[in-house]
């Protein structure tokens, strides 16, 4: 398939996705909405037991569709063995693709549609991943999109498929149907008032599985916690996708009441941390990725709360994106070492936030929407 340049990751200017613009339904609390279907080619090994030959040939079978139907005209291939690691990393911090497939080595790459909200992953894992996100919490717009590019890659494709085992996938947790919905979620109120445990293990015993930020085998930070099916055999894909719907419902009326609980009893303490987090962003000269999450996300309360006019929720997400490392080099056309970034963050985010002065205002318990049952009494952690 012939590589459309700009939609290339380092040709892109500073577009924030989509995804993070911070205007879906419920975005104070979902992040994001994300789902993922595993599919295999048959008479192919899987792609970490194929030879570097066979994995060219799957690559450019699943290319060649592309490329030859019009359905999929508003998709370019990039390969990864053809672009730098700037724009690998790039992609990487724009959830296009996942760690493992910058690790792996030959023919490997990802299908982006125009807007950057769908993208299918080609020789990871599975010969191919079909990834469909959305800002806020929208399962069933981002369902139907993706099960609409699905059927359409089987009409062309040999899916491995058998009618006991479902679709076959390389790890045998994702056989059935493949299906793996997630939602990104900043869940502070839960935190704060030390109800985050029992929460997140209830969830677990309904079959929830929590990663951090940074997806599988990341640590939460900023208190943004990836929930998502645990289950994909056993049932239709509509169904695993409104039990999954059902329990982050939960979750967010817990986290609704814990703000709200605090708002009446700790707005002080609240005030005080959203204010110490402030301070410290428009004053540091160090910071890493993990630190700047764990302060902002005081400054996203603090935005949830009412306590800043001009600072709104779709700045915060643009300046998040931008601090990550292979985005915060692109922007200033420079290549860093880490030790440098920290610095160079620093400085980024001090102009970034001190560009518009706000002193953060008493936090408003009237911003926060209808809460759930009470699920835990005020405590005082970290932000």
């Amino acid at each position: 398939m012939k590589l459309k340049e700009s939609l290339l990751p380092s040709e892109l200017p500073d577009a924030l996705p989509l995804w993070f613009s911070g205007d879906g339904p419920q975005s104070d609390l979902v992040i994001s909405t994300r789902i993922r279907l595993a599919r295999n080619l048959t008479n192919h090994r899987f792609p970490y037991h194929a030879q570097q030959t066979e994995r060219k040939e799957i690559f450019n079978e699943i290319a060649a569709v592309l490329n030859r139907q019009p359905e999929f005209k508003s998709f370019s291939l990039i390969n990864c063995v053809d672009i730098t690691q700037l724009d690998r990393e790039l992609l990487l911090e724009e959830r296009l693709v996942s760690p493992d497939l910058l690790n792996i080595e030959g023919d490997r790459g990802v299908a982006i549609e125009k807007n950057r909200q769908t993208s299918i992953m080609v020789n990871e894992e599975d010969h191919f991943r079909l990834h469909a996100i959305e800002s806020g919490f929208q399962a069933e717009a981002v369902w139907k999109r993706l099960t609409g590019l699905d059927d359409l890659l089987g009409h062309y494709l040999p899916f491995a498929y058998e009618v006991r085992r479902g679709f076959l996938t390389s790890c045998p947790t994702n056989s059935g149907t493949g299906l793996r919905v997630s939602f990104l979620l900043h869940l502070p109120g839960l935190v704060l008032a030390k109800s985050i445990d029992p929460v997140l293990l209830g969830a677990s015993q309904m079959g929830i599985s929590t990663r951090g930020f940074f997806g599988e085998h990341s640590e939460v930070v900023g208190n943004l916690f990836q929930l998502s099916n645990q289950a994909t055999l056993g049932a239709r894909e509509e169904e695993f996708l409104q039990h999954t719907r059902t329990i982050i419902t939960d979750v967010i009326a817990h986290e609704r009441t814990a703000r709200e609980t605090i708002l009446h009893e700790a707005a002080a303490e609240l005030s005080d941390k959203i204010n110490r987090s402030w301070g410290i962003l428009l004053h540091a000269r160090l910071l890493t990725v993990t630190e700047f999450l764990n302060l902002s996300s005081a400054l996203r309360l603090g935005i949830d709360c009412g306590m800043f006019e001009e600072l709104s929720r779709e700045r915060l997400n643009r300046l998040t994106l931008m601090i990550m490392p292979a985005h915060l080099q692109r922007h200033l056309g420079k290549t860093f070492t880490e030790d440098n970034l920290q610095a160079v963050r620093a400085d980024f985010v001090r102009d970034f936030l001190g560009s518009a002065p706000e002193p953060p205002k008493r936090p408003r318990a009237r911003r926060i929407q209808s809460p759930g049952k009470n699920n835990g009494k005020r405590g005082d952690t970290t932000i």
